[in-house]
């Protein structure tokens, strides 16, 4: 295999299906990509094919540590179309990490306030989620090294299936789900055994949004996850999981009461995260799909609530305000089940057949 696994043809075709399969880019839509600096060339590529569906300027915002270090604008061919909407674009670089020397993130001083330092050394699980439902089409976009075949190939694989197609099962799923009116879900397995409530103001979400005019897009390539919010005081229990923490990666048992982590494996690291703010010490939402569960300590989704909030004091007593996250992988076979808004119990999968 070639040492440069994103050939120039693939990295063609996965700009394309972000404009029209995500965005859903059309004439007259001014587009913002978000990028850092190593994923630039790639967001170029985005730039220049969404001009040939919008005829409109496209702005590439190139972010360094955090902030904006520079702005740069792809113009059509006059005459151009005058901007009649707006799409926002993040693209986020998820690195291998294998060869990384663990001595060189677990010995550095962090100033717990400096956000921007906390974001760079990569300990959160991934950039804070889109925490507001926006009237614009918007995606988060995945890139990884280019030497990563074990994380393109899968990624290639879905766009080569039709996002579109696929997402006809996701919608059916999150519908399904809807309707089952669930009060609280259960997880057991040999490395967990926890239950969560879901509060009868979390939404499924997933696949294709639908702003206020109709349209609709498609925020992620993982479209084929289920995502629903918990109440930070409910979890009971203990899970083991995988994450990462200070950019290595670390399996950990998390040990909860009253919704509150009350334990876990302690190592430098995650002892260090978890000073850094009391409400990541609750769980904030789950997102699942067929075989893997992720449960999210902090800060959870706004845009998973059923009625939004006309200010932030007055969000739900058990939605999770944290700034920060940590994505936890649950490792293990384990069967989920859940009780619904009549009181009955349900099995929702099992080891065997894990499919949610």
């Amino acid at each position: 295999m070639s040492d440069k696994y994103l050939t120039p043809e693939h990295a063609s075709v996965y700009a394309q299906s972000i404009v029209d399969d995500l965005l859903g880019l059309r004439v007259g839509d001014a587009l913002s990509i978000n990028t850092e600096e190593v994923d630039l060339e790639f967001a170029k590529i985005i730039a220049n094919y969404a001009l040939t569906k919008t005829d409109v300027t496209v702005k590439i915002v190139v972010i360094n540590n955090g902030r904006p270090s520079q702005v740069l604008e792809f113009d059509p061919t006059p005459p151009a179309h005058t901007a009649t909407a707006f799409a926002m674009l993040k693209l986020t670089h998820i690195s291998k990490r294998s060869a990384l020397d663990d001595s060189k993130y677990l010995n550095i001083q962090i100033d717990a306030n400096n956000l921007a330092a906390i974001q760079k050394l990569g300990h959160l699980a991934e950039p804070l989620e889109v925490g507001r439902r926006i009237s614009v089409p918007w995606c988060i976009a995945y890139v990884f090294d280019a030497d990563d075949a074990d994380s393109w190939a899968p990624l290639l694989k879905k766009i080569s299936l039709s996002i579109a197609n696929q997402d006809l099962a996701t919608t059916y799923r999150r519908q399904s789900l809807s309707e089952y009116g669930l009060t609280t879900m259960y997880f057991e397995g040999p490395e967990m055994d926890f239950s969560v409530r879901i509060p009868q103001s979390s939404r499924f979400i997933s696949g294709h949004h639908f702003l206020p005019s109709g349209r609709e897009f498609i925020s992620s390539m993982n479209f084929d996850e289920i995502t629903f919010l918990v109440d930070n005081k409910s979890t009971s229990g203990y899970f083991t999981a995988d994450t990462i923490v200070f950019g290595r990666p670390v399996r950990a048992k998390f040990v909860f009461k009253d919704g509150y982590l009350v334990d876990w494996t302690h190592e430098e690291g995650l002892d260090l995260l978890f000073s850094f703010d009391d409400m990541l010490r609750r769980v904030g939402f789950l997102s699942a799909k067929d075989g893997q569960i992720q449960v999210f300590l902090g800060g959870a989704r706004v845009d998973a609530l059923a009625e939004m909030p006309l200010s932030e004091d007055l969000l739900p007593d058990w939605f999770n305000t944290s700034l920060y996250n940590l994505r936890c992988t649950l490792v293990g076979s384990f069967d989920i089940s859940c009780t619904d808004n009549t009181g009955h119990t349900h099995t929702l999968a099992t080891a065997s057949t894990f499919t949610i």
